[in-house]
């Protein structure tokens, strides 16, 4: 979908975690739902919260914040849940909040060394647009990276 050298025009969808803004290919991005009540299963990650059921499908629920930096909050209300497509399953992630849908030029991206130095996969760069930074995102390598993807392709399965 995105290269890490050579980016193409996109729209994004821009979400928050914390003060940091963040951006995922629309193509990936299922749904926003509201904050719902999610079940917690034994022997997992403590970013994967869950599972919740949303439109009668059981669904995997990932906190990025945690995935991203470690640190955990209580959910509220406010936040929503991406539901985004990874493969065939869908995954929710929680996050502060979903703002809005932005096209992203390839002209607006740049790629810091501090991104090549660390190699993660899952940034795919900076977008500048007017006053904002936005981290660009690929869904599918963060939680390859962060998360042990195939088990929760499985939990659906298991529910």
């Amino acid at each position: 979908m995105m290269d890490q050298i050579n980016f193409q025009d996109f729209k994004a969808l821009i979400f928050k975690v914390g003060k940091e803004e963040y951006g995922v290919h629309i193509n990936q991005v299922v749904s926003i739902e509201r904050m719902q009540a999610i079940t917690p299963y034994p022997n997992r990650q403590p970013h994967v919260l869950g599972v919740t059921s949303i439109r009668e499908v059981v669904t995997p629920i990932v906190d990025v914040r945690t995935a991203l930096t470690g640190e955990t909050i209580k959910l509220t209300d406010d936040m929503r849940i991406i539901i985004v497509q990874v493969g065939d399953k869908e995954i929710g992630l929680v996050v502060d909040a979903a703002t809005d849908v932005l096209d992203i030029t390839s002209d607006t991206i740049q790629h810091p060394n501090l991104l090549e130095e660390k190699n993660i996969s899952y940034l795919k760069g900076i977008a500048k647009q007017g006053n904002r930074l936005l981290i660009l995102l690929e869904i599918e390598k963060l939680l390859q990276d962060t998360t042990n993807l195939d088990e929760l392709k499985k939990i659906k399965d298991e529910f």
